[in-house]
């Protein structure tokens, strides 16, 4: 596509609502394609542009495709992934456009040397980014914004861009997605949103996965089992002091896979099959099919007074010494 805030997204921060970091479960959003000679917008409206549709692909003549009014996403940890696939008209780079404030974009560009090449805007700037070259046909490429920690990405098919600028941030104000923006001449086959499910929330920041709010925990020197509280289903947060049935915190129990409401619900530990500890006898857990058991750590007490922790649930060691010993599962 020629000019302009190419596929540019505008978030406003007044706006209502690592590959790592989207690598977690994620939710189909909204989407804009073409079905029966017609756009039809899933979860959010356009704005009505002059466009044709051939070959169902949505064409563009010096138009811009407005695409906003998404559906809430209440279970969002606010990181969003922007796809489509596109037929970008590359343009001057000195003709590259900022008008709507756009906090991120994308475009094809020709700079002074005549090399054409991807940009991505961040940080109120154009930048050019490499890892993959502009071909002559479509491209699918995709924008991760992460709000929540106000940084963006750019892939091309599954091809992380990178820039001599990273890192690329979003702007301060840039809270969530208000709108999307496709101007200039080319066409559009797919425009996608998705964002990353919430499981977890340390102080006011919602992650994808138990791991990273933990790891957000221990960097501000927090006691994770204490502070990290869970996210349900309906985006609500539970007290970070939430305790199950059984006893064990409710964020222990949601990264092992254990039922909530069963006071008898707990972990099974049985013997190793190997046990070459001359010192220690070895105990390992069950936990299969738990959906993060990489997240929990094993504190051993003996009489009450703890003795030390087991990282690993194949492996956890209990001293051979005369004592009652406990075993509770805890966040790392």
């Amino acid at each position: 596509m020629k000019a302009k805030t190419m596929l540019g997204l505008i978030a406003c921060a007044s706006a209502c609502v690592s590959l790592s970091a989207f690598g977690n479960e994620t939710n189909d959003w909204f989407d804009v394609t073409v079905v029966s000679g017609d756009i039809v917008p899933n979860h959010c409206s356009t704005n009505g542009a002059a466009v044709t549709i051939e070959d169902s692909k949505i064409k563009l003549e010096d138009a811009s495709l407005g695409i906003d009014n998404f559906a809430a996403a209440p279970t969002s940890d606010n990181i969003v992934k922007i796809s489509a696939t596109a037929l970008l008209t590359p343009s001057s780079t000195n003709d590259f456009d900022v008008s709507g404030s756009p906090k991120a974009g994308f475009a094809v560009g020709i700079d002074d040397q005549d090399k054409t090449n991807f940009y991505g805007y961040a940080n109120g700037a154009w930048h050019k980014l490499t890892g993959a070259n502009p071909g002559d046909g479509e491209t699918s490429f995709s924008m991760i914004l992460n709000y929540r920690d106000k940084e963006v990405s750019f892939y091309v098919d599954d091809v992380l861009l990178t820039s001599d600028d990273d890192p690329l941030t979003l702007a301060s104000d840039a809270n969530s997605l208000a709108s999307i923006s496709a101007s200039g001449s080319g066409s559009i086959t797919s425009v996608t949103g998705a964002y990353e499910v919430a499981v977890a929330a340390y102080g006011d920041k919602k992650y994808g996965s138990i791991s990273e709010a933990s790891g957000a925990a221990n960097a501000a020197s927090a006691d994770p089992t204490a502070t990290v509280r869970v996210v349900n289903e309906n985006g609500t947060l539970e007290p970070a002091d939430a305790v199950a049935e059984n006893g064990l915190r409710e964020i222990v129990c949601k990264a092992l896979g254990l039922p909530m409401n069963d006071s008898a619900a707990n972990i099974a530990v049985a013997p190793a099959a190997t046990d070459t500890d001359q010192n220690n006898i070895t105990l390992a857990v069950n936990v299969a099919g738990a959906p993060e058991a990489s997240a929990v750590k094993y504190e051993v007490k003996k009489n009450g007074v703890f003795d030390h922790y087991s990282d690993s649930a194949a492996a956890v060691t209990i001293p051979l010494k005369a004592g009652n010993y406990t075993i509770t599962p805890v966040l790392k």
